[in-house]
């Protein structure tokens, strides 16, 4: 059986990927990587059963940025979100550089933190390190993030690492709201992953 350490390093590999994404092929390969990243970690739970909950989730937002990109009518919801860009700001530190030193802290903390949580019977250190990264990455691109896209893949990542961390402590049995957790922002990412940014460039 796969050791829960490279398991756990799955799941925080995939939230590095969608730290540092960006654009709508970036996206795709973020909803691929966390899908598989998580349920990894999932599967130390649930097995087979709890592994398909976010892989499946992952692959099916996949699937739709994909197809989006073949009908973008469909998916950049120009009469909602609007479809202008604001011209970029001046800023200390470029978009990738700022995730970069927030992702940093964000490791640190999540290192620190995860040894206090616990979930279910399974050994969690560093499963529930993964989960709280990318929590954490999932807020560093609610914060930086300059567009609907951007926002999307951050509430995927935090509700990823909140799907794994729920199958982890129900012991792989609820997951119905692990779906929930997960699917919700995977639809938005879906439809939202080709609008164009409100802010582009600085």
């Amino acid at each position: 059986m796969i050791g829960a350490s490279l398991l756990a390093a799955g799941g925080f590999v995939a939230a590095a990927v969608a730290l540092l994404a960006s654009g709508p092929r970036g996206f795709w390969l973020s909803a691929v990587a966390l899908g598989l990243g998580f349920g990894g970690v999932a599967f130390l739970a649930g097995g087979l059963a709890s592994l398909a909950v976010p892989a499946l989730v992952g692959l099916v937002c996949a699937l739709m940025i994909g197809l989006g990109g073949r009908a973008e009518r469909l998916t950049s919801l120009r009469w909602l979100l609007g479809s202008a860009p604001t011209v970029g700001r001046p800023r200390l530190f470029g978009q990738l550089s700022l995730r970069l030193l927030l992702g940093l802290g964000g490791l640190l903390a999540a290192r620190l933190l995860s040894g206090h949580l616990g979930a279910g019977t399974v050994s969690t250190q560093g499963p529930a390190f993964a989960c709280l990264f990318a929590w954490e990455v999932g807020v560093i691109r609610l914060g930086t993030g300059r567009g609907p896209g951007d926002l999307a893949l951050g509430s995927l990542a935090i509700g990823m690492g909140a799907g794994a961390f729920i199958l982890l402590d129900s012991g792989g049995t609820a997951w119905p709201a692990a779906a929930l957790a997960a699917g919700v922002p995977a639809l938005a990412l879906g439809l939202l992953a080709h609008t164009v940014p409100w802010e582009v460039g600085g």
